[in-house]
C-alpha cells in the first residue's frame, strides 16, 4: 500500500512536473504577504502613535481642568473672604473706639475675643494678614491712600500708617492694605 502525502508544501519537486511555474507562485504570494504584513504594522504603528497622543492630550486635559477648578474655588473663596473682611475691621474699629471707656471693658474684652478667632480661623485657611508698617512702599500689596510729610530722607516711601489692613491668600492678594506713605520735604 503506497500513501501519498497531498499537502501543497509535502510534495517533492521531482513530483511536481510545472517545479518553476509552482515557485514563480510561491514567490508572488510570499511578497504579497510580506507587503502586505509591512502595510499592516505601519497601520498599527499609526493607530498606537495616535493612542499615545491622544493619552498625552487627555492626561493634559485632566491637568489644566483640574488646575482650573482648584483655580476657581480659590478665587471664589477668596472673594468670599474678601466679603468677610469688611467684619474684621468692624471689630477693629469697636475695639478703637471702646478702648479706654471704662463701662465698655467686658464688652470690649468679648470683641478682642471674637477678632482674635475670627483672625485664627482665617489664618487656618491660608489667609495672611498684610503689615506693611515702616516698611518700603510696595504697589503690589498696598494702596497709597495719603502722603504724609517727612524731614528724615530714609523714611521717604515708607509705609508710616496703615488705614486698612490688607490680607494676602498664599501670593495673592484678596484686599491691598490702605497705607499712608512718606514723602520727604526738605526744610527750607
Amino acid at each position: 500500500m503506497k500513501v501519498e502525502d497531498k499537502r501543497h508544501g509535502a510534495r517533492r519537486d521531482d513530483e511536481d512536473g510545472d517545479n518553476g511555474e509552482n515557485a514563480e507562485v510561491v514567490n508572488e504570494e510570499l511578497e504579497t504577504m510580506r507587503q502586505r504584513a509591512q502595510a499592516a504594522e505601519r497601520k498599527l504603528q499609526d493607530v498606537q502613535g495616535a493612542f499615545v497622543a491622544a493619552r498625552a492630550d487627555l492626561e493634559a486635559t485632566r491637568e489644566r481642568l483640574l488646575r482650573d477648578a482648584d483655580r476657581k474655588v480659590e478665587l471664589r473663596f477668596g472673594n468670599v473672604v474678601a466679603d468677610l473682611l469688611d467684619s474684621i475691621d468692624d471689630l477693629d474699629l469697636a475695639i478703637e473706639h471702646g478702648t479706654g471707656i471704662d463701662a465698655a471693658a467686658p464688652f470690649l474684652k468679648g470683641v478682642v475675643l471674637a477678632r482674635e478667632r475670627f483672625l485664627a480661623a482665617l489664618q487656618k485657611a491660608g489667609i495672611t494678614r498684610i503689615e506693611p508698617l515702616n516698611e518700603p512702599f510696595d504697589p503690589n500689596v498696598a494702596e497709597a491712600v495719603g502722603i504724609l510729610p517727612v524731614t528724615d530722607q530714609e523714611r521717604h516711601d515708607a509705609v508710616l500708617q496703615v488705614v486698612r489692613s490688607g490680607y494676602a491668600l498664599g501670593s495673592r492678594v484678596i484686599r491691598p492694605a490702605r497705607v499712608l506713605v512718606g514723602r520727604f520735604i526738605a526744610e527750607a
